[in-house]
């Protein structure tokens, strides 16, 4: 368990590993509120690999191709066997400990699940973003990329995945990304999106319809 905030509104106590995976771990620790005493227990999940709780788990690339005038988003499409079903998302993968740094891992696997290589790195976001704090603690970073499609070494990509690995490279006109991502929500029998990509969908087409 990390460190606990001076603000934190429990007491936590008595945490135990239920289920010890080769990727994950589940956990249990009891709680008590302070401000009324009601005791209860919670359950986790957990990644396996040992980590700094300062730092993220992994992270994600938010890539723009521009080729032949046109922009697109680049986005993956995997099957994911918890959901038991194909979910489109943003490219994305665990830090390694030999990643040099956030830009270096972002760009790895950016070319490992799409073929592509960022021609402009436009920045990153700042501390860690969590993905789902009521079921555990898998936080991630994101890269912010260009790609220039026109480019040689652009203009055949080759995916690099691993062996146990599969998805699908998805270009999604920037303008149509909502109503693609709706399209899909409305009418697929397979496959979902990921609701990180579809919050940031409904953001993009505000700020560019509405000029929110």
């Amino acid at each position: 368990m990390g460190d606990v905030s001076k603000s934190c509104p429990y007491d936590l106590w008595d945490e135990e590993i239920v289920y010890p995976g080769k990727w994950m771990t589940t956990r249990r620790i009891k709680f008590r509120l302070k401000s009324n005493g009601q005791e209860g227990t919670w359950e986790s999940a957990h990644r396996s690999v040992a980590k700094d709780y300062k730092n993220a788990d992994c992270i994600g690339v938010l890539a723009i191709l521009k080729k032949e005038g046109r922009k697109y988003f680049v986005l993956i499409r995997q099957y994911r066997i918890p959901t038991r079903s194909w979910v489109v998302e943003f490219p994305a993968g665990h830090i390694d400990d030999t990643d040099p740094d956030i830009e270096e891992a972002g760009i790895r696997e950016l070319k490992e699940e799409t073929g592509y290589t960022p021609t402009k790195i436009h920045g990153w976001s700042y501390g860690r973003q969590f993905l789902d704090t009521g079921l555990g603690d898998e936080s991630f970073r994101f890269l912010f990329v260009e790609i220039d499609g026109d480019a040689e070494i652009n203009k055949n990509p080759q995916q690099q995945l691993d062996h146990d690995e599969h998805c699908e490279v998805l270009l999604v006109e920037c303008d149509q990304l909502l109503n693609f991502l709706d399209d899909i929500n409305k009418n697929s029998t397979d496959t979902e999106v990921l609701a990180c990509l579809y919050t940031f969908a409904v953001g993009y087409c505000m700020r560019n319809k509405f000029g929110i």
